[in-house]
């Protein structure tokens, strides 16, 4: 994924430049190229939110977050 597909996601999604977003909403996109048609928080938000904490959950397992910091991020 190239910077100008970063930028659509981030406007069509969020309505956002990418460098307005929120980590919670940067790692919900991370999450949405499995199933774009379901995971879309546009189209089924609490499976957007499910997938995110997928996400997160891998990320804490591989090092890349605290429990503090996901903690954090899931509360935005």
């Amino acid at each position: 994924m190239d910077i100008i597909q970063l930028k659509m996601l981030a406007n069509g999604y969020f309505n956002k430049e990418i460098s307005e977003m929120t980590n919670g909403e940067c790692i919900m996109l991370a999450g949405i190229p499995n199933a774009p048609s379901v995971y879309s928080p546009t189209k089924n938000m609490e499976l957007a939110k499910q997938r995110q904490k997928q996400v997160i959950d891998k990320m804490i397992k591989n090092g890349y977050l605290t429990e503090a910091e996901a903690d954090k991020i899931l509360e935005e």
